[in-house]
């Protein structure tokens, strides 16, 4: 606990619109050198956390020069979000039609849009991107069909004969149908994945004039991998008993991120909003009770570990760890968190008074009994705890003494 309060960065306030960054301040020299920087949460109704990343982001982008927000959200969709904004459309409705609606619709995510808005119109503005390659939004369904028609026929595709081979199939997967059950037929399936290996090679060519060549060519190559495994994922199962399905879209966000920081973004600072599950790594060093973990960790491999890869150290994942409080998504009924075990991560913060705290578990600063396996619950409060050694897993931690949750914006359905 000695050890804890006096190496934990205190946070002053967890507050969205409070700009004295004095508390953050020793964050400049932890986060000195990385390019990405992921912020998760322990689930999607995590209110404090959503409070907390929001200020965050604003001091990485007004002081340490971050100016792209990727979300774990459509990868077209907030692509195609950041042309709507650029073209004139209003940031706050492209961003409530891209980004999942699990925060577009929280009340504690509404002062980080409203600053996404500002900044979008301001000389520095804080570019939105998506990592993820579901369909997360409105905007897909509206513009997907007709953009990738543009880019089939710049390629030498037929203008008329590709969206009819495609349209059936393609709408299953940005309306997510699939999960309900709904499948394309056989036929259907086979054509949409036809076209998109045509389109693929034909982009991988030279020929004809298509804006964001490489773009579209990461776009159908996701695109395909995940109709193949939505289609093939048995969703009235609990999904982490396939882990072969499963990991299928924690592969392609960190194929997709590490993408945009070596391509799109290159050479620029990328703010990552997604589930501490996702940003992981070495997730097989992880000592879990539940079976079902047990077997999904041996081989699963999180986007953290697919874009560390690429990466490196240019990349710092945070986890979020609460001791006690509630969590819930917006449209859920509030669950309260069970109290962690005595000498577990969560325990020696709650013993050191620290309301709020960011804890760095990089470098080769830690004490020996941080660095062996301890207790915590990072990936999620509805697991049974897990012991590892954390700073194997993520770089940093952000610790709440009580969690709170997503709260719905009055008048949203």
């Amino acid at each position: 606990m000695a050890w804890l309060r006096d190496k934990a960065i205190a946070l002053r306030s967890i507050e969205a619109g409070d700009e004295d960054f004095s508390d953050l301040e020793p964050l400049r020299s932890v986060l000195a050198n990385k390019r990405v920087v992921i912020l998760g949460e322990a689930s999607h109704g995590d209110g404090a956390a959503f409070l907390a990343k929001s200020r965050l982001i604003r001091f990485l982008h007004r002081e340490l020069g971050f100016d792209v927000l990727a979300f774990e959200s459509g990868f077209y969709d907030c692509a195609k979000a950041w042309e709507r904004i650029k073209a004139g459309d209003d940031p706050v409705a492209a961003f409530g039609q891209s980004v999942f609606a699990i925060w577009t619709r929280s009340v504690q995510v509404q002062s980080l849009i409203a600053y996404f808005a500002s900044a979008a119109r301001s000389p520095r503005p804080l570019e939105l991107a998506g990592i993820d390659p579901q369909f997360t939004g409105d905007i897909s369904g509206r513009f997907l069909l007709g953009d990738l028609v543009k880019v089939a026929e710049a390629v030498g595709l037929p203008g008329e004969e590709f969206p009819a081979r495609i349209s059936a199939p393609l709408a299953n997967l940005t309306a997510g149908r699939y999960e309900e059950g709904e499948l394309p037929s056989a036929t259907a399936q086979a054509e949409l994945l036809k076209n998109l290996d045509e389109l693929a090679r034909r982009l991988r060519g030279t020929g004809g004039d298509v804006p964001e060549r490489d773009f579209w060519l990461r776009f159908v190559e996701g695109t395909r991998q995940l109709a193949v495994s939505s289609w093939a994922t048995d969703w009235k199962r609990p999904l982490m008993e396939d882990p072969k399905n499963f990991a299928v879209r924690d592969r392609i966000m960190g194929e997709h991120l590490a993408w945009l920081a070596r391509h799109r973004f290159a050479g620029r600072k990328i703010i990552v909003w997604a589930h501490s599950f996702h940003s992981a790594r070495n997730v097989n060093e992880i000592d879990v009770s539940s079976p079902v973990h047990t077997r999904l960790f041996r081989t699963y491999r999180p986007m953290g570990d697919v874009a560390r890869d690429e990466l490196g150290k240019e990349l710092y994942t945070v986890a979020v760890l609460a001791y006690q409080g509630s969590y819930g998504r917006w449209f859920e009924k509030p669950i309260e968190l069970q109290r962690p075990s005595a000498s577990s991560l969560e325990d020696l913060f709650h013993r050191t008074a620290l309301p709020y705290a960011f804890l760095d578990l990089s470098g080769t600063h830690l004490p020996g009994w941080l660095r062996a396996p301890l207790i915590a619950r990072p990936l999620g409060y509805k697991f049974n705890e897990m012991k590892a050694p954390w700073g194997r897993v993520y770089d940093g931690v952000l610790f709440f003494d009580r969690m709170t949750v997503s709260e719905k914006v009055s008048g949203k359905q």
